[in-house]
């Protein structure tokens, strides 16, 4: 029984000794960073397209402040008074 279970483990050994080690291109390093480098890029639709939503979004915000009504005219309404009376010198 040793001996089959020797002569099993050795036929494995030689078929992993046989096994050839994968060598990559040279060039591979360069073709994956390329493919990284393009993949990270935004597209130009997309960064247009924000650009398009902000531009709407000041624009309608310049229209909304420029129509409404300001009940405010005087700025004294708006700043708080302090009352120094009580600290004579």
């Amino acid at each position: 029984m040793e001996n089959s279970s020797n002569k099993n483990m050795n036929k494995v050994f030689e078929q992993l000794a046989k096994i050839k080690m994968v060598d990559p291109s040279e060039n591979l390093y360069v073709k994956t960073i390329n493919r990284v480098q393009r993949q990270s890029i935004i597209p130009l639709f997309w960064a247009s397209a924000v650009a398009c939503l902000l531009i709407a979004f000041i624009s309608a915000e310049i229209f909304v402040v420029s129509k409404k009504k300001n009940n405010y005219t005087d700025i004294s309404v708006v700043i708080y008074k302090t009352n120094h009376f009580s600290y004579n010198e």
